[in-house]
């Protein structure tokens, strides 16, 4: 595979954004400035930039716009907002929809150098399926609004104020284009609230296309900020109930300030953001991965586009932050319960989506081996039978990723493995059951399984836990069910 060369930014702003999106969305995701061929007319020229940041992930395309305007102070303040929205996310929103258009009917024209010698890494989605996501980051206006109320500065969201009607009201934002696809606005605090919070592109997207509906719906009236909005879609979470705008019907919403500094004085919010510490087992090993891809040094065997070789990456990138938790608890029990130089299992159903499963394989070099070589080979063979073996096991999977690595005293590299089951035959899943019987594969007499529940902001009576010191292990739902009432119990007698 060929090394890949993105931009970083052309300014301290655009390169804040980067770093952000790329932790977020993780690396192999995430383009900053992208260009088109438009107006190209010859090898020396540049083409045009599309947008400040692009990513692509499964059926969705996020395009940001990044505005570092500056909010000057002419000491009125209705001339000062006007200058400064209209330059910041009127014409920003202008250029979204530009990018969109050009994404939607001229994808095969997009690079990631102003040469455009570069093509776009990924496949876009078809005009089928494709979700496009619009987002204008505009800058310096929070400043000088908290310089005037107290609070955070954070601009007040007033979906019923649309176009030039933004002139008119200062650190107010609506719908900057009506008629139009919803255009998302962060300000400076917004940015990094969201960003940090729903660091997983699936809860940041989830996050997008549930406020995109709650405000074109109409029932939001105002909300004192984004990070506000954010804090009532995260304490909406119940126990089977995801974050999310319950409104009831023929009802409307104030969202009054004050929501997000709540959440994240809650005792749960901090318990559940010392458990999140173990999921980023989980990211980094995705960023590890990348990090070959991008530098073109990953094995892959077949020479396909990255879309293609990173099948099982972006599998892994779709789980959720909790989902993550949950996975990254279960494999390092996993490995650090396993003696040295033993052949150890782990299978694990995802949180996320319940039609995809992993396998994480711990395999030593057997004695027999010649060379490293010889026990990548044997490595392979045996997680693509592990992997067979669990689609017998359970039949819904139908995408399974394996991962196969040394044991933790041992080096080298890791294998990954994506198995898409959807079309199996009656044959496959004959062989499969030949091989599980010859190797003695997951057999079910043999194997242990586990179900537990997991909550994002976790109720817990134990004051003392350390998350640093000892990883949360996968709980038999029974005992889950006992520590959660108890905690129950023990907050009604302190109310």
């Amino acid at each position: 595979m060929k090394e890949i060369v993105k931009q970083d930014g052309f300014n301290e702003s655009e390169k804040y954004l980067a770093d952000l999106c790329s932790k977020t969305f993780l690396s192999l995701w995430s383009y900053p400035n992208v260009y088109t061929d438009e107006g190209k007319k010859s090898d020396n020229s540049d083409g045009k930039e599309l947008c400040d940041l692009l990513v692509v992930f499964n059926q969705h395309v996020i395009i940001f716009s990044d505005k570092d305007i500056g909010f000057k102070d002419t000491e009125n303040i209705e001339v000062d907002w006007g200058r400064w929205v209209k330059r910041a996310v009127l014409k920003s929103a202008n250029q979204l929809y530009g990018a969109e258009n050009w994404i939607r009917e001229r994808s095969n024209r997009i690079y990631l150098d102003p040469k455009c010698k570069h093509k776009f890494p990924l496949n876009f989605p078809s005009t089928e399926v494709i979700k496009i996501h619009r987002i204008a980051v505009a800058k310096n206006a929070t400043k000088r609004f908290s310089s005037i109320v107290q609070g955070s500065g954070s601009l007040i969201i007033n979906p019923l104020i649309t176009g030039d009607e933004h002139l008119k009201n200062p650190f107010m934002i609506g719908i900057p284009v009506p008629n139009k696809p919803y255009i998302h606005i962060f300000d400076d605090v917004a940015l990094d609230v969201i960003l940090n919070e729903l660091d997983t592109i699936s809860d940041f997207i989830d996050y997008l296309e549930k406020k995109e509906e709650f405000i074109t719906s109409g029932k939001l009236i105002s909300a004192a900020g984004e990070e506000d909005l954010l804090g009532h879609y995260l304490m909406s979470a119940k126990k089977d109930l995801a974050p999310g705008f319950y409104i009831e019907h023929d009802h409307k919403a104030v969202i009054l300030e004050g929501q997000y500094e709540s959440l994240i004085k809650l005792p749960q919010y901090h318990l559940g953001k010392a458990y999140d510490r173990i999921s980023y087992f989980w990211d980094d090993f995705i960023e590890h991965f990348s990090r070959h891809a991008l530098g073109g040094t990953l094995l892959y065997e077949n020479k396909h586009p990255l879309s293609d070789a990173t099948l099982g990456l972006q599998v892994m990138a779709s789980e959720k932050r909790v989902a993550r938790r949950v996975l990254s608890s279960s494999i390092l029990e996993k490995i650090t319960k396993t003696p040295p130089q033993k052949k150890a299992v782990r299978v694990m159903v995802s949180p996320t989506n319940p039609n995809h499963g992993y396998v994480w394989l711990i395999l030593p070099i057997p004695p027999q081996a010649q060379s490293y070589e010889d026990y990548r080979h044997y490595r392979k063979k045996y997680l693509y039978i592990y992997c067979t073996s669990v689609k017998l096991l359970y039949p819904d999977l139908n995408i399974i990723i394996g991962v196969a690595t040394e044991p933790r005293d041992g080096g080298g590299g890791e294998d990954m493995i994506y198995l898409d089951t959807n079309g199996w035959e009656a044959s496959d899943f004959e062989q499969a059951e030949q091989d599980r019987k010859t190797y003695g594969v997951l057999l079910p007499e043999n194997v242990q399984q586990f179900s537990g529940v997991e909550y994002q902001y976790p109720i817990n009576d134990d004051k003392k836990l350390n998350s640093e010191k000892k990883s949360r292990t996968a709980i038999i739902a029974k005992k889950k069910k006992k520590s959660q009432k108890k905690a129950r119990k023990l907050n009604r007698k302190r109310k």
